[in-house]
C-alpha cells in the first residue's frame, strides 16, 4: 500500500515516517515539494502518487502564531485540509486528518457547575472553541468530512516522547523531558492546578495509526485520558519515583481550562481491528515512559 504523509518534519510526522516506511511505500513531500495550500499542486500530487491512505499531519500548530496571523492559519489549516480531502475523494484515497484537543477549549458557561465543566469531552458534543487554532481545526474537520466523507478525524492530545539530538539542539521539549530533568536534578517546578488535559506517548499514537486508518469514517478522541489537573498528573507520576514533592501547585490566571478527552469510541473501534488495550491514562503512560528511559 502507498501512504502519503504531510508534516513529516514535525514531532508526530517524523516518527510516522520512520515507523511506516519500513512496512509500506511512503511519500512524505517537503513544503518545497508540495505547498498544500495550493489546490492545483495538491490535486496533481495526489493523482500522480496514488496513495491508498493520506495521513495529514501538516499544520500551523503554534497557537500563538495562529492568533497573530489568522489569515495564514485559515489558508493552511482549513483550506489546505479542504484541498487534500477533495483530492483524496477524486483519487479514491482514505483521508486521515490529525486534529487537536484544542477544539474543546471553551470557557465555563453561566450556571455550569465545576463538575459539569470538567467532565471529559466526547466526540458527539457541540464544540465552541475560543482560540483561532481550535476554531480552524474544527473548521478543517468539517471541510475534510464534507469533501471526503470517508475520512477519519483524530483529535490528538499534547504528546511527549524521546527527543532526537536535532530536536534538542533546536530547543524542543515536552512534558516527559521536563520530568526527566526534574528527577535527575531533584529540581522543583510548578504545574497548573487549573489545566485539565491528557498527554500521550507519541509512540503509542504512531503504533495505533495503522488501526486508525481502518476505522469507520468519523471523529475520534485519539490519546490518553486525563489523570486530573496537570499538577495532579505530574505529582502522581513523580510519587512513583518517591519524589512527589518536586511538583508544586500553581493556579492559572485564566481560570479553569478543560481539554480532557474520553477515548471510549477509539477503544471500541480498535477492539474491532486488533487486540490492543485502550490508551493508558496520562499518569500511567508517563510512568511507563520514564521507567523505560531509566
Amino acid at each position: 500500500m502507498r501512504i502519503m504523509l504531510t508534516g513529516a518534519g514535525g514531532f508526530l510526522g517524523s516518527r510516522l515516517l520512520a515507523y511506516y516506511r519500513e512496512k509500506y511505500e511512503v511519500w512524505a513531500p517537503s513544503h518545497k515539494e508540495l505547498d498544500f495550500s495550493r489546490e492545483e499542486s495538491v490535486k496533481k500530487a495526489v493523482q500522480d502518487f496514488g496513495p491508498g491512505v493520506l495521513l495529514h499531519c501538516g499544520a500551523i500548530s503554534d497557537v500563538g502564531a495562529c492568533e497573530r496571523d489568522p489569515e495564514l492559519s485559515l489558508r493552511v489549516n482549513v483550506e489546505g485540509t479542504r484541498y487534500l480531502a477533495r483530492a483524496c475523494k477524486m483519487a479514491g484515497a482514505r483521508m486521515v486528518m490529525c486534529s487537536s484537543d484544542q477544539v474543546y477549549f471553551r470557557k465555563m458557561e453561566e450556571g455550569e457547575s465545576r463538575e459539569e465543566f470538567l467532565r471529559p469531552h466526547r466526540e458527539t458534543e457541540i464544540c465552541r472553541p475560543l482560540p483561532v487554532y481550535g476554531k480552524h481545526k474544527l473548521m478543517a474537520e468539517e471541510a475534510c468530512l464534507a469533501e471526503q466523507p470517508d475520512s477519519v478525524i483524530l483529535r490528538l492530545t499534547w504528546m511527549y516522547g524521546k527527543l532526537t539530538e536535532a530536536e534538542r539542539q533546536r530547543g524542543k521539549g515536552n512534558l516527559a523531558a521536563v520530568l526527566q530533568s526534574m528527577l535527575q536534578e531533584k529540581r522543583k517546578q510548578t504545574f497548573l492546578t487549573t489545566d485539565y488535559r491528557g498527554v500521550t506517548d507519541v509512540e503509542e499514537v504512531v503504533r495505533r495509526m495503522e488501526d486508525a486508518w481502518a476505522f469507520p469514517a468519523g471523529r475520534y478522541n485519539f490519546g490518553s485520558p486525563s489523570s486530573g489537573s496537570m499538577y495532579e498528573t505530574v505529582r502522581a507520576v513523580l510519587e512513583e519515583f518517591g519524589m512527589g514533592g518536586l511538583a508544586e501547585p500553581q493556579e492559572g490566571k485564566g481560570g479553569l481550562r478543560n481539554l480532557a478527552m474520553w477515548p471510549e469510541k477509539t477503544a471500541q473501534a480498535e477492539s474491532a481491528e486488533s487486540e490492543r488495550t485502550a490508551f493508558p491514562d496520562s499518569a500511567e503512560g508517563l510512568r511507563r515512559f520514564l521507567a523505560a528511559e531509566g
